[in-house]
């Protein structure tokens, strides 16, 4: 019998006959997500905001415009992601802030190193706390947070794409906008502007100056337009995604864990690799602590920092993934792995904070000896932050209710507060300056000063007037090139230089140290007439 009819058998005078009465319609089942109001509202704002991030972020230079583009994505999503029923639990809520102070990183450094790092841990402080908007029930353990921003990333934002796309322009639905007809709209009102703006441009100055401005980089502006607009569904698909599906629940895994003895015969060996080596490098180890070289050791003292903390960082990627993988895999029982593997554990890792410790004095005597760097300062908060990862993943042997990543991901946000707040190039030229005249450093590298960028301009415009001919001569070059290459549009004519205008004039390229460093050159402009001409005096 046809699947589409269902026959019954009924009995009248007549006899029995079979009759057939069409089967009712399976309910349809809709492939888009239900879209309300809001949701085609906020994929609007989505848009507008992937378009900012483009403008302010990757043409911007990452300055205050994006801090503020920032803080603008985290209210929005926070206030789309939160419900009736959202309960906000402490961890999440310290990642949320966190994300909103490290945002505030990139209107006041202009250290590539830090604002590129501040980047990471604001998208990843920021996942933890809109997932824990959605999704009541807590993650377990660190492999949870781990899963829940690797599902947000593949199955959200590149598996839930064609389908956010598709309901967001879906037109069905009584509380669903169609955001396809407001595109049509939109559209549709080009040609009617294109005849009313020239009319307004003729009628009025003011409004005629206004139009010109905004279409000066009219082509620009459009292709950053076109790449938001291509950025976008990525954005939309992580937030349909996160908000409307829901996260499968965590099933304990069947695995029962490696042997414990296959994992303590691991560590023994490689716990009496590093033994043997603490035994036979105890002068290389400890001479660093003392404040000089070894005697009989051959390297400069560069590369004896460099190689230092190379080592450190190889070992240390090592050891972590080795202690991680045993809390992992190894056989446990009452959710702890067994008494030796804990202390062969807790061998690695103390012997990995002594590499850390001697890699970091090395990293002093390089700065006493020559000053400090960007890399210097950056590659020493690593260390620090390598440590307190490894202290944490210590306690966690001993302790079940450790949390090893939420550790590093708050340590990570607050190095990165602090390293913004400080401002590491500045600091590096503060100390360098007042080293050099000091006479702590019987020398200043006026080429690392330039290359801190903003933030050593100031110290640039203090040098060129400095005793020291070769150090003066140094950095008026430096300034020539910043003034005429980089800060001023200038022209030069009759064999002098005149500045139309400074480059970064836009609010969105403002940050504390750009204007330290304008404000810096006027001055040093101002004194020097016969260089630089300014139309403005």
């Amino acid at each position: 019998m046809d699947e589409m009819f269902t026959s019954f058998v009924v009995t009248d005078d007549s006899g029995m006959k079979k009759v057939e009465y069409p089967n009712p319609k399976p309910p349809v089942v809709s492939n888009l997500f239900d879209m309300s109001r809001k949701d085609s509202l906020f994929g609007l704002l989505f848009f507008v905001l992937t378009i900012l991030f483009t403008i302010f972020g990757l043409w911007g230079g990452f300055q205050a415009g994006f801090s503020a583009v920032a803080l603008l994505g985290f209210v929005l999503m926070t206030i789309y992601f939160a419900g009736k029923n959202t309960k906000i639990r402490f961890f999440p809520f310290v990642c949320g802030i966190l994300s909103c102070l490290v945002s505030l990183v990139f209107g006041v450094t202009s250290n590539g190193e830090v604002r590129f790092w501040s980047f990471v841990s604001v998208l990843m402080l920021s996942t933890v706390w809109f997932d824990s908007l959605v999704n009541s029930n807590p993650d377990k353990g660190d492999l949870g947070i781990i899963g829940r921003i690797c599902r947000a990333i593949f199955k959200g934002s590149f598996g839930s794409m064609p389908k956010s796309l598709a309901s967001l322009f879906a037109s069905k639905g009584e509380k669903r906008v169609s955001v396809g007809k407001v595109m049509i709209g939109i559209l549709c009102s080009m040609p009617v502007l294109f005849v009313v703006l020239p009319l307004l441009i003729s009628s009025d100055a003011a409004f005629s100056g206004l139009a010109s401005k905004i279409t000066e980089n009219m082509s620009l502006t459009i292709f950053q337009i076109i790449i938001g607009l291509m950025i976008a569904p990525f954005v939309l698909a992580y937030c349909f995604a996160l908000k409307k599906i829901k996260a499968p629940e965590e099933k304990e895994s069947s695995f029962k864990g490696i042997e414990n003895t296959v994992v303590i015969s691991f560590l023994s060996v490689l716990s009496l690799c590093y033994l043997t080596y603490l035994f036979s490098q105890l002068a290389y180890f400890f001479s660093a602590f003392s404040g000089f070289l070894p005697d009989d050791y051959s390297f400069t003292v560069a590369a004896y920092a460099r190689r230092g903390f190379f080592e450190m960082s190889v070992i240390a990627a090592i050891n972590l993934l080795i202690i991680f993988l045993v809390l992992l895999l190894s056989r446990k029982k009452n959710n702890k792995i067994c008494v030796a593997s804990r202390i062969l554990c807790l061998f690695i890792g103390i012997f990995t904070l002594v590499i850390i410790s001697t890699a970091l004095s090395k990293m002093i005597l390089y700065i006493d000896s020559f000053g400090m760097t960007r890399l210097r300062i950056t590659t020493s908060a690593f260390m620090v932050f390598l440590a307190i990862v490894f202290i944490s993943i210590m306690f966690r042997l001993f302790m079940s209710k450790v949390r090893v990543l939420r550790t590093a991901l708050v340590t990570a946000g607050i190095i990165l507060v602090v390293l913004g707040t400080v401002n590491v190039n500045s600091v590096v030229a503060m100390y360098n300056y007042e080293a050099y005249k000091s006479k702590d450093l019987i020398n200043i590298d006026v080429d690392t000063i330039a290359e801190l960028g903003d933030e050593g301009i100031p110290y640039l415009v203090q040098l060129a007037g400095d005793s020291n001919s070769t150090v003066s001569a140094k950095s008026k070059r430096h300034l020539s090139d910043a003034i005429k290459y980089g800060y001023y549009e200038v022209d030069f004519e009759l064999g002098k230089y005149f500045i139309r205008g400074k480059t970064y004039d836009d609010i969105g390229e403002y940050s504390i140290a750009r204007s330290n460093a304008y404000e810096a050159l006027d001055r040093y402009i101002e004194k020097n007439p016969s260089v630089f001409e300014p139309s403005w005096v």
